[in-house]
């Protein structure tokens, strides 16, 4: 199966609000606060953008709203679109996925930055707390993230988010090919689950992609 991504920048985000729906002006309505506004608006651009360029339509025509289980789904003219959608924010970036009809996906996009000894010892298990450990000290920002950004992108493909207990989920890490993606595998020890996926290095970001079954993902523009 196939699935394609996108970055987007706040300054890529258009001004004004022209190009939101109604229902999405009603959501946006509704954030009081600046940095969530921004947040959601540039989440939104890099949605929109990446659905127009897999469904090679017009970013018109794409309006994205949230599922009752708050994950994002796309409708285009007005009907639920033939595209499955995760998105992630952080630090005035954004990062939009999105593969083929029905399959189960997630992403995450993290800024490598330090991560305190209680941040890993809460949400990392052992083998996970070794792999920082045993990492390079300047290099332990970037794996620490990693690894934490693999969960968040499981925990979407699962469509439970955070509401999940991440702590429960083990990374396995492999290494980049040429083309700068490499494999993860994310298990959940209680339940058996596997998801599958991919991450790369982008700047100062990491980038996960939870999908099981696919490819590495294509950048779409």
């Amino acid at each position: 199966m196939r699935a394609g991504w996108l970055t987007a920048l706040d300054a890529d985000v258009p001004r004004g609000s022209g190009w939101l729906s109604p229902v999405e002006l009603e959501v946006l309505d509704g954030l009081s606060v600046l940095k969530r506004r921004s947040d959601w608006r540039l989440g939104r651009w890099a949605a929109k953008r990446a659905v127009a360029a897999w469904l090679r339509c017009d970013v018109g025509q794409v309006e994205v709203v949230a599922a009752d289980d708050g994950a994002p789904e796309a409708r285009v003219d007005g009907r639920p679109g033939p595209v499955s959608l995760s998105l992630s924010h952080r630090a005035g970036h954004a990062l939009a996925l999105v593969g083929e009809p029905g399959l189960p996906l997630g992403c995450d996009l993290e800024l490598v930055e330090p991560r305190s000894d209680a941040f890993v010892t809460t949400w990392l298990g052992a083998g996970e707390q070794r792999l920082v450990a045993e990492a390079p000290e300047p290099d332990r920002p970037r794996v620490a993230n990693l690894l934490w950004s693999a969960k968040e992108a499981a925990a979407k493909a699962r469509r439970q988010g955070l509401r999940v207990d991440v702590r429960r989920a083990g990374v396995a890490l492999g290494s980049p090919r040429s083309d700068g993606w490499a494999p993860m595998r994310v298990t959940w020890s209680e339940e058996g689950l596997e998801t599958d996926g991919w991450w790369r290095e982008d700047g100062e970001f990491i980038l996960t992609v939870a999908a099981s079954g696919t490819e590495p993902p294509q950048r779409l523009m």
